[in-house]
């Protein structure tokens, strides 16, 4: 009697051990992962360094960013600073723009102008510019005065293969616009640093190549007198 009872314990045990077994792997269920995306509307992109563009940096003048989801974050102004008079052609180019680093140290980058996209469509949008005549504040024009943009080369953290692939790499400002880059399907989404050359100036004095301003001998110059350009960049959703 000793011996069925030790039998029948066991023979329970092995049953037992079987059912869990087939238990385990017949067992089985569902969850569900969702994601809920909200418009970028109101965001804001910080200006980064177009020649180093994992990097977020603090221009030295005005920041005035457009607003919505395709906005404009920031673009440099064009100083060319005081010029004596002369009676010959000249060609004059601009300060690089300064900005300050993370770790507050000035840096002369390229001018640039920054784009985001962030509708999350993929869809593409173009960037053009307009420029003014030179004007003083007496009203006098700078006749035949030019604004020349040239050298465009664009950075971003994105992959190369998202590169907007129409770009006007010399392009003379007139009160038209004219297209400088167009980012078409798949192309041209999150941020853009649209520079104007690719290195870095040396210090506050600086002038950068890629942005000319041409005088011609004949235009009448007031000493004294700065004259201004309103450069005007439109970004439109439609490429």
């Amino acid at each position: 009697m000793h011996k069925l009872k030790w039998s029948v314990g066991i023979f329970v045990m092995l049953i037992s051990s079987v059912t869990t077994f087939n238990n385990t792997l017949a067992a089985g269920t569902e969850t569900n992962a969702d994601v809920t995306f909200q418009a970028d509307d109101t965001g804001i992109t910080s200006p980064i360094d177009p020649t180093d563009p994992g990097k977020d940096v603090t221009p030295v003048e005005p920041v005035n960013p457009t607003t919505g989801a395709l906005r404009i974050d920031f673009a440099s102004a064009f100083n060319f600073g005081s010029q004596k008079i002369s009676g010959e052609a000249k060609d004059y180019h601009a300060l690089f723009t300064q900005v300050n680093t993370a770790s507050d140290e000035k840096k002369y980058v390229p001018n640039y102008v920054q784009v985001t996209d962030n509708r999350g469509l993929n869809s593409g949008w173009s960037l053009s510019v307009s420029g003014t005549e030179f004007i003083s504040g007496s009203n006098a024009v700078l006749e035949g005065a030019t604004l020349t943009m040239s050298g465009v080369h664009l950075t971003s953290t994105m992959d190369s293969k998202f590169t907007p692939s129409t770009v006007t790499s010399d392009l003379t400002l007139n009160t038209l616009a004219q297209n400088l880059v167009t980012a078409k399907e798949n192309e041209g989404m999150a941020t853009w640093a649209i520079a104007f050359g690719k290195g870095s100036g040396k210090d506050e004095f600086s002038t950068n190549p890629n942005i000319t301003l041409h005088v011609p001998a004949e235009a009448k110059k007031l000493a004294g007198e700065t004259y201004t350009s309103t450069v005007t960049w439109t970004l439109e959703a439609t490429p």
